[in-house]
């Protein structure tokens, strides 16, 4: 679909985004084509109409990041880092600002469902978590981290990419359990355990100094990740009376 909508095609002659035109004459034509076809079987079913706004909401953040690029990169020199790609981890942590916008699709999907308005709008913020939680921190996300006293010496840095996946399952497991809790005991264990990981994965810039070893490098990111995840089972397995997908009917 992205080859046939022709997203997020880079131009080799340019920097990391493409031009603010075509950037524009893709949102056009991307956002067209659906919603023709959205028309086309509103007759048959609404479903059409539904998949537009999930589409929507899904790219819009992106393309706006997208299109003021060059903005950004003179605000934040998102090119200015000289390394082997020729743009800055910074870029990643921009477009998963952007992604956020996913989260109203989250939010339309549960009311659509049934859910009630108060738990859509909650399960529609913990979704946001881990793209604002990497996104805001675009300062730490980026390739400062490669470099001290205006040189390279670190083979990793803090990768957007690798914080985002851990961040999202963190939150997504231990946020959406405190909802379906019925013990307090357990419900506050698990927002104090799942905030606890969330500021670990969020401020590794911070915790780096308290550290044994350097979180910056390949080794110690993998590490530091790691942790992360073990203590966070353990937690979660701790304080879950009923595990969140027994309840979503997903095992028995």
């Amino acid at each position: 679909m992205a080859n046939i909508f022709n997203l997020f095609k880079l131009d080799p002659n340019r920097k990391y985004f493409p031009k603010k035109e075509d950037i524009k004459k893709r949102a056009i034509k991307s956002y067209g084509i659906i919603l023709f076809l959205a028309i086309a079987t509103s007759s048959i079913t609404w479903l059409g109409f539904f998949c537009f706004l999930f589409f929507v909401f899904g790219t819009c953040g992106v393309w706006i990041v997208e299109y003021y690029g060059d903005e950004l990169d003179e605000k934040y020199g998102l090119y200015n880092f000289t390394n082997f790609r020729g743009f800055s981890l910074q870029i990643f942590s921009f477009m998963l600002l952007g992604a956020s916008t996913t989260s109203l699709s989250v939010l339309m999907m549960c009311l659509c469902a049934g859910v009630n308005i108060i738990k859509s709008i909650l399960l529609a913020i913990i979704f946001a978590l881990p793209f604002l939680g990497i996104g805001l921190k675009f300062k730490t996300f980026n390739d400062s981290s490669l470099e001290e006293n205006g040189e390279i010496v670190y083979d990793a840095g803090y990768e957007p990419n690798y914080y985002w996946p851990v961040l999202t399952i963190c939150c997504y497991l231990g946020y959406t359990q405190c909802l379906y809790e019925t013990s307090i005991i357990n419900m506050a264990g698990l927002l104090i355990s799942t905030t606890a990981c969330f500021i670990w994965l969020t401020f590794p810039d911070k915790i780096n100094k308290y550290l044994p070893f350097e979180n910056r490098s390949k080794k110690g990111e993998a590490i530091y990740l790691a942790i992360a995840l073990i203590i966070f089972f353990i937690l979660l397995h701790q304080f879950t009376t009923i595990p969140f997908t027994e309840l979503t009917g997903i095992t028995n």
